[in-house]
């Protein structure tokens, strides 16, 4: 099946029998999750003091955050009480007319929130916006940032806003704030979307009206993975931030467009014609992962990445997408074909009946999804990165629904390896290798032709290695057996396979944790389910995946799972 039919089938699934589409296909006790609420920190926030009797007439404060202030384009510098003591960047655009239409090469300035796990003792008074929200413990003037002291260094995440919003508007004050008090240094610019275009995409019309425009919609686009990289490097080289700060540990948060922006920023192409032509803006590597809540993927007239959603194909982010069921805006199914096309790690939720907006019943969902993700693969916890590949659902919330997964674990330590999954199209057989050298030698494609990298893989230690149980490697007596390979873990198994005359032993390959005597594992390990072809195409064949949902795919096709084999490493 291809990616795009493999989507299709999913989503006939989810809406023609809701429950059923789970991408949950084998049985783990730990698929259900507990609900994260607010972290422990209290939060802090950098200068964003105003001066809102410079509000003209006709204007509030949100307009200016959002670009469109005085009935043009004024911004939130144009009240800022003490610009110097604020975060405020400029970036000067690249000469390219197909990106940045009318603002190439211009000089733009763009002012940043930031806000931050501060200390219990940190009395600075929280700041009253006029929309009825604060700036919890701003600091003011020349004040200096005040941290918790219980870590050295704290993850960073870039947040970005919708089309149209601000780090101040609506509720994003408070998204930010649950993000830092989680221990993240969340920096979020002003994007101001209005100083670039006036235009929305709400519904259809909108997007023809886009295509109306499209050079200034292009550069509304291209212009804000240039705001946040710019936004970052301020932070970084802030004497305030910079010692706190762990610049290994760089996550990203994205609603809607900015969903789309921060894909952008690590390599992603970007539709710059009607034709569906597209090019890459940036790839900011120090960019780990990112999440996007309802994210943009474009319309199916008009995909933000290109034809097919192709731009993406060369993104190796892991990225977390929670779409919506019922988003008219940023529908689930072309976010759906986009994820399909990211080479690395992915996780692709919907939550069911979830328009375009911030659904405050899926706010356990929204957040423990995001959380676990970032602290999977922005922080390497090796706690959430087993979570993470486990997960299929949070407890109580809304109706979520895990459609794609496919994890990665931890680089390997002392003694450990990567078991990597290989396809070969000509005999349309799987096979897995934890082994340096044949990895190598299949990667390369030249002495053993044929097999590419399927892109699920998962940990184990080496044969040599004093942890884990001894897995036993078979391969079909040639011309006579299966031409495939089969491995286990369990004595008996082992050596009935050595008696059956139809199967060669190739030795011990790696050592892996096996389940309990219900077929679990404990929560620090990843399951690892074995699949049977049964005997598809007259050869049988076997895969072994921590994978939900390319597990129910094969089910669709056929195949028999046989139950959880290994614990594996996250």
């Amino acid at each position: 099946m291809t990616p795009l039919h493999r989507i299709l089938a999913a989503f006939v699934a989810l809406f023609t029998c809701y429950g059923a589409a789970n991408a949950q296909s084998f049985s783990d006790s730990l698929g259900v999750v507990a609900p994260i609420g607010p972290g422990a920190y209290p939060v802090g926030c950098s200068n964003v003091e105003q001066d809102f009797s410079r509000v003209a007439p006709g204007s509030n404060a949100t307009d200016y955050w959002e670009g469109r202030g005085g009935g043009g384009s004024g911004y939130v510098t144009d009240l800022l009480v003490d610009p110097a003591h604020a975060f405020v960047v400029s970036v000067t655009l690249p000469g390219d007319g197909e990106l940045y239409g009318d603002f190439q090469n211009r000089t733009l300035t763009f002012g940043t929130l930031v806000c931050y796990p501060t200390s219990v003792t940190n009395a600075r008074a929280d700041y009253p916006l006029p929309n009825g929200k604060v700036v919890p413990h701003m600091q003011r003037g020349a004040d200096p940032a005040l941290f918790a002291e219980d870590r050295a260094r704290f993850p960073v995440l870039l947040f970005s806003t919708g089309l149209g919003g601000s780090p101040l508007s609506g509720d994003y004050i408070d998204v930010l704030t649950l993000f830092a008090s989680q221990g993240y240094v969340v920096v979020a610019p002003f994007h101001a979307d209005a100083r670039f275009s006036d235009i929305r995409l709400e519904t259809l019309n909108d997007v023809i009206d886009a295509l109306s425009q499209f050079s200034d919609y292009t550069a509304l686009q291209s212009i804000r993975p240039h705001a946040l990289r710019a936004s970052l490097d301020a932070v970084l080289a802030s004497p305030d931030f910079a010692a706190r700060i762990d610049p290994n540990a760089i996550g990203g948060f994205g609603a809607s467009l900015g969903g789309e922006s921060l894909l952008l920023m690590r390599g992603a192409r970007l539709t710059v014609s009607p034709g569906l032509s597209s090019s890459t803006i940036m790839n900011d590597q120090r960019l780990k992962a990112a999440v996007g809540y309802v994210p943009y993927f474009g319309q199916p007239i008009l995909p933000a990445f290109g034809r097919d959603e192709q731009g993406l194909s060369d993104v190796q982010m892991p990225y977390l997408a929670i779409a919506g069921g019922a988003d008219l805006t940023a529908p689930a199914i072309t976010t759906a074909l986009g994820m399909s096309q990211l080479a690395g790690v992915r996780q692709f939720v919907v939550l069911g009946g979830v328009s375009h907006s911030f659904d405050v019943p899926s706010t356990p969902d929204i957040f423990t999804w995001s959380l676990t993700f970032l602290q999977a693969y922005v922080e390497d916890r090796p706690l959430a990165r087993a979570t993470s590949a486990r997960m299929t659902q949070v407890a109580g919330g809304g109706d979520d629904v895990l459609l794609l997964d496919r994890a990665a674990p931890l680089p390997p330590g002392p003694g450990q390896q990567i078991a990597v999954e290989y396809y070969n199209p000509g005999l349309d057989h799987f096979f897995m290798t934890a082994d340096p050298n044949e990895v190598a030698i299949l990667d390369a494609g030249q002495v053993i032709a044929g097999w590419q990298r399927t892109g699920y893989a998962f940990g184990v230690y080496a044969p040599d290695a004093p942890a884990g149980v001894a897995a036993c490697r078979f391969f079909g007596v040639p011309g006579v057996g299966p031409n495939t390979h089969f491995f286990t873990i369990l004595p008996y198994e082992c050596d009935a396979v050595k008696r059956n005359p139809l199967w060669v032993f190739e030795g011990l390959v790696f050592r892996v944790d096996g389940p309990d005597a219900t077929g679990n594992c404990p929560a620090d390990r990843v399951p690892v389910v074995r699949l049977y072809n049964n005997g598809k195409g007259g050869q049988a064949n076997h895969r072994y995946l921590t994978s939900h949902s390319e597990t129910a795919e094969m089910l669709r096709e056929g195949w028999i799972v046989e139950g959880t084999v290994f614990c594996s490493l996250p």
